[in-house]
């Protein structure tokens, strides 16, 4: 597991696969870490692909510093790891919660992002999960069972591997309480404004059975608000690169496999 350090002194940590022209940084969701997406990338083909997946602040192998849960601390985190795996431009794969921190640094950092796929993401707008929700969440964190019935369960419509809830479970139990409390928080607020400067393309990929971030509920937020967006329903639920893991990698595959053709389209122009 590799590591850099962000502008606060912060170390991220990050794992990279592949070493192709074409920079990709993926970012997990709540309670997850880097190693969330290994499944997902043994499907991915690798060729012309420079795959990095890191552990944001508070999670996985990831300092844990009380500060720094902040959109714009973010952002520099992601830059650090995209800077340390010499990534000028990159395209970003956000994952749930990260689908909002993904828009907030397209918008705030455009001359870096080439493009974004979004799976199951948060909207830009206010997404609160009520204080109860959250806290028995957060409270289940040391009991895996309590934790599989709260955090995961009931956001899935087709099985799971054992072997990936497991691992799952050993995400959530590296994440810091405080960051997990701060994330939370950080969904709830507002970067609407910021989303409606997005002009890179972006693929929103909606699970049809997802009971927390409903294809209707993207179309209406994500779709309505970045004009390139488009967007793929897959028939399960919240966790696609967990529940569908090779259809997942097929369509973000093809999303990245496009901006490639683009940029050496505008390279040749």
């Amino acid at each position: 597991m590799a590591s850099t350090r962000s502008d606060d002194g912060t170390r991220i940590s990050f794992e990279s696969f592949g070493t192709g022209s074409l920079p990709v940084l993926l970012l997990h969701g709540w309670g997850g870490s880097a190693a969330y997406w290994r499944e997902m990338i043994s499907h991915l083909d690798l060729a012309g692909l420079q795959v990095t997946a890191l552990s944001y602040r508070g999670h996985g192998d990831s300092e844990k510093p009380a500060t720094g849960y902040t959109f714009p601390q973010f952002a520099n985190d992601v830059l650090a790891v995209a800077d340390a795996v010499r990534a000028r431009q990159f395209a970003l794969v956000g994952f749930s919660m990260s689908g909002k921190f993904a828009q907030y640094i397209a918008a705030a950092h455009p001359e870096r992002v080439l493009g974004m796929a979004l799976i199951g993401p948060v909207p830009a707008s206010e997404f609160s999960v009520p204080e109860e929700i959250g806290t028995a969440w957060c409270d289940s964190q040391q009991d895996r069972h309590a934790a599989f019935l709260r955090v995961l369960a009931p956001f899935v419509h087709l099985s799971i591997k054992p072997e990936l809830i497991e691992a799952f479970l050993d995400n959530f139990q590296k994440a810091d309480r405080v960051a997990l409390e701060a994330t939370l928080a950080m969904c709830a607020e507002s970067v609407v404004d910021q989303a409606r400067r997005i002009h890179t393309p972006a693929l929103v990929l909606a699970g049809s059975f997802d009971p927390l971030l409903t294809p209707n509920l993207l179309r209406d937020t994500i779709l309505a608000q970045i004009p390139r967006a488009r967007m793929i329903k897959l028939p399960c639920g919240h966790e696609m690169p967990l529940e569908m893991p090779e259809q997942t990698a097929t369509l973000v595959e093809a999303f990245l496999s496009g901006l490639t053709q683009a940029a050496v389209a505008a390279a040749r122009a």
